[in-house]
């Protein structure tokens, strides 16, 4: 309990603001014979207050003290204190992890500091069923880093403003045979005064005020602040007195034991029956405060609850074969129940979930009472044939009920329903035998096989009639399948097959007496003819008649297939003895759409629909399938032109003989090169020399013939001769023996000749100019005279000016010469 200590923490208490707090809202609902309890303590070791000394605990332990015939329903822990939260403790030595959890913040306007609180929410259920009435004890709830009593009062967040706390509690609900039926709520949050808060409290059903009363599990109330602290219901303001005075309703006290020393926390039931009315369907809570910093975490109601439970079962469901209707009985109690159950309560029924039929009670059910119904249920289409069938009392068709009952969680009932349908008939082959003897048209049959083979269980039974009336009403069954003479070539069985409900499902199958001696197709691709690049084939097949016991007659059909794909169509011409051939010769045309490597089909007694026209001793052995590759002209890439320089007067040689080799696709393809493109096509005269060709042409076009093994291509490509950059050599020793005797540029003369040559010395001066009709520079001087006439020039560097007057030179060329002698 705080103390007013100093002016200063009176202010500072009375101007706590919060920046978030957790709405108190509707948690859980229990309908029943039902009461509630509190067992719990906290870990302060005195009231808190400004400036006092902050030590808190890390467990504490409470007894709980049931009736010997209450029996535990729930039981929920909350736990709180100062701080962001500590959310995993023990209760009992049991590790207890929070499910949920109340944050909440509040900021002082005085410091201006916001401050952490929380409480936490765990079930405990289980284990407070398993201990019952004992001692509880919760531990490792460690608040000491936050509340820390070595830090001087005046320096720890929660000690200077007197907030620090820490404490558990324990809801039960318990339930008691001799109690009245009640309706226990509770609602659970964080909210907080100073100064004021109003909580509603929805989903009350107040039959009966009696008994009726409201506890609280609260959070940091002071004994000792008694400003203007009301709790009120409805307007009403609750008080407790002496424990609980009307203006000091949190108090640290637990009105469960009478405990006073509660320190900063509150377990509080307060009597409201008369300030509650019957029929209330919530109520108003209001808490005011003009100092004291109280925190609710729940509120807990017991009303009187005097209600009917309806429930149902379904005693019997009749079904029909391969119909979607069925019957289904049905029971509605009222058991368990302080109140009838009145008449006109909706039954919904769903198949699979979805709403197929709705029905009511037709009179008002005593406590304990009954009624029984049967209905008609029409199943939509589409109704798996097994399903769950639901049947829910008090629902209108929506999931809603209008009856509010002791148990809402009861109200249905569900079975597994599996739709009558009539067995599944396979699908029975036809038989086909030889007739008795040739032109008889009857035959003797053995269907005895059928019989277990339709069988979906060993309890069916099946049945073979002569006619669908017979099959109908089960009369005059054939009782020797295994040895059955047919009345003519060609007859209808029909089988019954029932289950052991009397679904029947009937199919029927074919007898059929067939005359035994016929021909044998086969046939044979004996020759394919193709040309280059075309889709056009010639094929020579022949039809066989072997392994026969009758002619093949004229006009077989015969249909050829590409890859599938029907293409022709021809027929026999003669009848074809037995034993004997038949020889012939199609032209095919293959469409654009098959590709060039196919499979082609020749299939005899086939009128191109995959259909034969003549029966046969075996018909699985009429086509003949081999794999086509249509030819075509190999095809000449790579192939590029050719440059090389003017060797003269637009002289070239050129090397093409790579192509020989880069242009085969195949080891044996044959590469050859012509002058013209007629000798190409025919073969003839052929370039022999290919890796020195010589040529005065520019351009001059080279054909290119390539062959594979069936088809050759023919192509050209162009050798083109250019005025290549001359090239000089740097060094002249004008001495006679023959050796650079002169300055010699290669590539120069026959080529640019229209060239002209500069020489000069080092100082700039001209001393020789040349051109085509002049001989190459021999080292005497023709222009600026060095020496006597005809003098060699001295030793040394010389620099030319080589201008070729070509549009594809237009720049001269510069460069040095060296004379020596």
């Amino acid at each position: 309990m705080k103390r007013k200590l100093l002016p200063f923490i009176f202010l500072l208490l009375c101007t706590l603001t919060a920046n978030s707090q957790v709405d108190i809202e509707l948690y859980e609902q229990f309908n029943g014979r039902y009461d509630f309890t509190f067992v719990g303590n906290t870990l302060n070791l005195q009231p808190n207050g400004a400036g006092v000394d902050c030590s808190i605990l890390t467990s504490s332990s409470a007894e709980l003290t049931l009736n010997p015939d209450d029996t535990i329903l729930r039981a929920y822990l909350y736990w709180a204190g100062s701080g962001s939260g500590d959310f995993n403790i023990q209760l009992n030595g049991q590790d207890v992890v929070a499910s949920r959890t109340f944050p909440v913040v509040f900021t002082s306007s005085t410091d201006f500091i916001p401050r952490d609180f929380f409480s936490a929410f765990a079930d405990v259920t289980a284990l407070v069923q398993t201990t019952g009435n004992g001692t509880y004890t919760v531990s490792d709830l460690d608040l000491t880093d936050v509340i820390n009593n070595d830090v001087p009062p005046t320096q720890n967040l929660y000690c200077v403003n007197g907030t620090n706390f820490g404490g558990w509690a324990i809801f039960v609900v318990y339930e008691n045979d001799n109690l009245p039926l009640n309706q226990v709520n509770l609602y659970d949050g964080l909210q907080f005064v100073p100064n004021s808060i109003d909580i509603e409290l929805p989903s009350l059903n107040v039959i009966d005020n009696i008994g009726a009363k409201i506890g609280f599990i609260a959070w940091e109330g002071d004994e000792n602040i008694a400003n203007n602290e009301v709790l009120s219901i409805n307007g009403n303001v609750l008080g407790n007195p002496p424990l609980n005075p009307s203006n000091n309703a949190f108090n640290g006290t637990n009105s469960v034991t009478g405990a006073s020393d509660m320190y900063n926390m509150d377990l509080d039931i307060y009597d409201i029956q008369n300030l509650i009315q019957i029929g209330d369907e919530s109520a108003d809570i209001s808490l005011e405060s003009g100092q004291d910093f109280v925190m609710v975490n729940a509120i807990i109601t017991k009303l009187n609850s005097q209600l009917p439970d309806a429930t149902i079962e379904v005693d019997d469901i009749t079904l029909a074969c391969n119909s979607l209707v069925i019957e289904a009985d049905y029971t509605v109690y009222n058991v368990n129940s302080t109140d009838p159950l009145p008449a006109g309560t909706p039954i919904a029924i769903y198949a699979d979930g979805v709403l197929v039929a709705t029905t009511q009670t037709q009179t008002e059910l005593p406590i304990d009472g009954s009624e029984s119904g049967s209905i008609t249920i029409t199943l939509p289409a589409g109704t798996p044939t097994d399903f769950e069938l639901v049947f829910v009392v008090d629902d209108n068709g929506t999931g809603t009920g209008i009856i509010t009952e002791t148990n809402e969680n009861n109200n249905s009932f569900s079975v597994n329903v599996s739709l009558l349908v009539s067995p599944p008939f396979q699908q029975l082959e036809d038989i086909t035998v030889c007739e008795t003897f040739n032109g008889s048209g009857v035959g003797i049959f053995d269907f005895s096989a059928y019989e277990e083979e339709l069988k979906n269980s060993p309890t069916d039974v099946v049945r073979f009639y002569t006619s669908m009336e017979d099959a109908e009403n089960e009369t005059d069954h054939i009782t020797n399948p295994e040895n059955y003479t047919s009345n003519g070539p060609s007859e209808i069985i029909y089988a019954r097959l029932q289950d052991e409900n009397g679904c029947y499902s009937i199919g029927a199958f074919a007898l059929h007496a067939v005359d035994c001696f016929f021909p044998d197709a086969t046939i044979s691709i004996n020759d394919i003819e193709k040309s280059c690049d075309s889709r056009i084939i010639e094929v020579a097949f022949t039809v066989y008649n072997l392994d026969s016991d009758d002619i093949l007659p004229a006009g077989t059909p015969i249909s050829i297939y590409a890859n599938g794909q029907f293409i022709e169509y021809t027929e026999t011409l003669l009848d074809i003895a037995i034993g004997g051939s038949e020889d012939d010769v199609i032209v095919l045309t293959i469409p654009d759409g098959i590709p060039m490597d196919f499979e082609l089909t020749f299939v005899v007694d086939d009128d191109g629909t995959g259909n034969g026209i003549v029966q046969e001793i075996d018909e699985t052995n009429n086509s003949y399938s081999i794999n086509v590759s249509l030819v075509s002209s190999p095809v000449i890439t790579g192939l590029e032109d050719i440059i090389s320089c003017n060797e003269g007067f637009g002289l070239g040689t050129f090397d093409f003989s790579d192509y020989e080799q880069s242009l085969k696709q195949n080891p044996d393809d044959i590469v050859a090169f012509y002058l013209t493109q007629q000798d190409a096509e025919q073969g003839i005269n052929p370039i022999t020399n290919t890796s020195q060709f010589i040529t005065t042409d520019n351009p001059q076009e080279i054909f290119v013939r390539l062959n594979d093994e069936f088809c050759y291509s023919v192509a050209s490509f162009l050798l083109y001769t250019k005025n290549c950059p001359p090239q000089t050599y740097n060094y002249v020793t004008p001495n006679g023996d023959g050796i650079n005797d002169t300055f010699f540029v290669r590539g120069l003369r026959n080529i640019f000749l229209n060239f002209k040559m500069s020489i000069y010395n080092r100082w700039g001066a001209l001393v020789w100019v040349g051109d085509h009709s002049k001989e190459d520079w021999d080292g005497i001087a023709s222009e600026a005279k060095i020496g006597a006439d005809s003098r060699t020039v001295p030793v040394g560097t010389y620099y030319f000016v080589l201008e070729l007057n070509d549009p594809d030179y237009p720049q001269p060329i510069v460069g040095w010469v060296y004379v020596s002698k």
